[in-house]
């Protein structure tokens, strides 16, 4: 071999750079993790998939994707001392773990910043009795006994805000605009018993939250007599110890819309008397005017001969 061939040998020599294999599966990880989760979430919304499964579901996808997540840093940290390849499979892992954790990781931070509370009602001390629903709940929800002094403690302190509404309209009237809120805002109507002549009226709802489907139980309460009522509500969800604030934004979200179509109501009946006040006098049709003009004159005729 000549000194030319080994020169040109190694001018043609290639520097080998291992790969790191960890980074490929980081990858891989992460998104089979979010695909579970999706996947998770569409069964149970839309093809009945159990709630006790799914929030173990839920729960296995989030430490798989945090998994994928801490595999990716560590390999990075490895190929930056290392000189292996494999970057981009990393940082598509952090990204696809990421994704998969944002709304999990949004829900745990309430989870710090409210209570855990899993039914939230307007009056504790007379709590809302459920009927139908009773019967209706899976065996393995949540018991819906009352709520407990420390857990109407914890309430009271988070939501001040929530508390009955005293509406000055009959109880039968006001059970009407009730019907139509819970109409607008969807709910699912297993239990409609209008006010008798006891004065209460009651209705048992189901509510779905927006993401998951997870069901949860309401009932409404209006109590009162011909000039005056009071509107109570609970609801309660079927599973886990936390609902996240879920039940106490539904709460607020169905008086908002009570107040909205009380407001409407008082409005349709002051623009009904302000058009009675400024009715203007109805034309008369020409024909009558002209007869009118006819018999006056045929009146002075008859005058002037006597």
């Amino acid at each position: 071999m000549t000194a030319e061939d080994t020169i040109e040998r190694y001018a043609t020599a290639r520097y080998v750079v291992k790969e790191a294999h960890e980074a490929r599966w980081a990858r891989r990880i992460a998104v089979f993790f979010l695909q579970l989760l999706i996947l998770t979430a569409v069964l149970h919304r839309f093809f009945g998939l159990n709630t006790g499964a799914t929030i173990n579901l839920v729960g296995v996808s989030m430490v798989g994707l945090a998994l994928a997540v801490l595999i990716a840093v560590v390999s990075l940290i490895r190929i930056w001392f290392g000189g292996q390849t494999g970057a981009a499979n990393n940082f598509a892992a952090i990204v696809v773990g990421l994704i998969g954790l944002a709304l999990p990781a949004f829900f745990l931070s309430k989870a710090f910043l409210l209570p855990v509370l899993n039914d939230v009602q307007t009056s504790p001390a007379d709590p809302l009795q459920y009927t139908v629903l009773m019967e209706q709940r899976p065996r393995d929800a949540n018991p819906l006994a009352g709520q407990s002094p420390e857990a109407a403690q914890r309430q009271a302190e988070a939501y001040p805000d929530i508390g009955p509404i005293v509406v000055d309209r009959s109880a039968a009237a006001v059970f009407t605009v009730v019907n139509e809120a819970v109409k607008q805002l969807g709910w699912t109507v297993v239990v409609n018993e209008t006010p008798g002549e006891s004065g209460i009226g009651r209705i048992e709802a189901t509510d779905s939250t927006m993401i998951m489907g997870y069901t949860d139980d309401v009932v409404v309460r209006v109590k009162g007599n011909d000039t005056s009522a009071v509107i109570d509500i609970r609801s309660a969800s079927r599973y886990g110890t936390h609902d996240f604030g879920a039940n106490a934004d539904r709460v607020r979200t169905f008086y908002e819309e009570v107040n909205t179509a009380l407001e409407k109501g008082e409005k349709t009946v002051l623009e009904q008397t302000a058009a009675e006040e400024t009715e203007e006098p109805v034309a008369v049709p020409a024909k009558e005017v002209k007869k009118k003009q006819r018999r006056r004159t045929r009146k002075r005729r008859v005058r002037r001969r006597r």
